[in-house]
């Protein structure tokens, strides 16, 4: 027996032992400093975006502030409040000092806008509200005008009818037209779906109306998105009959704020009596008017019946139940970024005098 030879073959098996462990030892450690590595990079994006939500969240605090002081004080809500000044914001923040990136900062009346839960008359939600019926044909005679060709007649008409249907309850599921739409419409969709059945509860319901995409609803038409002229809120409470008993139900009277209401809105307030052209001119009277300045401030008080004196408008005849002046819902949109990411938060609150209440927090 060669025992050279044996312990030279013992010898070898050890030193490829060695180096195999020695193999595996590397990369069990270049993994681990891989993993480590990774685990650092995406502590450190938490870490900045935790930073950004906490500057965004500063945002919505500074928002309902603004807010609350303007509800102590009372009185309308307008254009000219300290709230809907975004220099006014711009110029408050630009003195604060955020841990991490810079703070853009948007709040918006939401009874500014279209109540689309208006259009059907509740507590009974079985029929439309006629007013806002009336509206809603001239809201969409702006917003989303009907090519000159055949195919595009009645769009406008069906859709306001497909809401209807969506929104109303109690009618035994008869649809509204040759072009509303009930759970027999939606039910054989290729993904089918019930039918609503009483109002929305947010705006991302609207793509599931008939006739309704979100092309429609994001389309810039005159620099306003559809979306952003529309709101779910506006309920109020309402007493009604309920087996001989009154019981508090809700409605949505529909009344818009006329001293923050966005051109297109301004432009449906206006009657069927005048042309469209002349309901373009007073409602641009108006939306211009509200926001006039000199040096030392704005030149006109938005109180009373202004609406109906200013150059322009005069005697427009707008239906005073359509509106109001004053607010109890806003949304505050916050948005923190630098130049590493961005974190945006939309919130909506109610308020009553000074005291504001968080019904709706979404990070976007």
């Amino acid at each position: 027996m060669d025992k050279g030879g044996s312990v030279s073959n013992q010898r070898g098996v050890v030193l490829l032992a060695t180096l195999a462990m020695m193999l595996a030892l590397f990369v069990l450690v270049t993994e681990v400093n891989r993993h480590s590595r990774r685990e650092l990079k995406a502590s450190g994006t938490a870490s900045i975006a935790s930073e950004l939500r906490a500057t965004a969240v500063s945002g919505i605090h500074i928002g309902m502030a603004f807010l609350a002081q303007d509800g102590k004080e009372g009185g309308t809500d307008s254009v000219q409040d300290a709230w809907a000044d975004e220099e006014k914001l711009k110029t408050f923040i630009s003195s604060l000092e955020f841990e991490r990136g810079t703070l853009d900062l948007l709040i918006a009346d939401e009874l500014g806008k279209v109540q689309v839960n208006a259009l059907v008359q509740y507590p009974d939600g079985k029929k439309f509200n006629a007013d806002q019926k009336a509206f809603w044909d001239r809201f969409f005679n702006f917003v989303n005008k009907s090519d000159e060709d055949l195919e595009s007649l009645g769009e406008n008409a069906g859709i306001i009818n497909a809401m209807k249907d969506w929104l109303d309850y109690g009618d035994g599921d008869a649809s509204t037209g040759l072009s509303g739409a009930e759970d027999d419409y939606y039910l054989n969709l290729e993904t089918p779906y019930p039918c609503g059945n009483g109002p929305l509860h947010h705006l991302g319901e609207l793509v599931r109306i008939k006739g309704m995409d979100e092309e429609l609803l994001t389309r810039e038409e005159y620099g306003y998105r559809l979306l952003d002229l529309l709101t779910v809120y506006g309920a109020e409470t309402a007493q009604a009959k309920d087996d001989g008993e009154t019981v508090r139900k809700f409605t949505f009277p529909g009344r818009i704020n006329i001293n923050t209401a966005d051109l297109p809105v301004l432009f449906a307030l206006m009657p069927d009596s005048l042309s469209d052209m002349d309901k373009e001119m007073a409602a641009t009277s108006i939306f211009e008017y509200r926001a006039e300045k000199a040096e030392e401030g704005f030149l006109h008080a938005l109180d009373g019946e202004w609406y109906n004196t200013c150059p322009g408008c005069e005697n427009n005849g707008i239906k005073k139940e359509m509106l109001r002046t004053d607010s109890t819902v806003f949304s505050i949109t916050a948005r923190a970024s630098d130049g590493q990411g961005a974190v945006m938060i939309h919130a909506v609150v109610t308020r009553d005098g000074e005291k504001l209440t968080v019904i709706s927090w979404q990070d976007v």
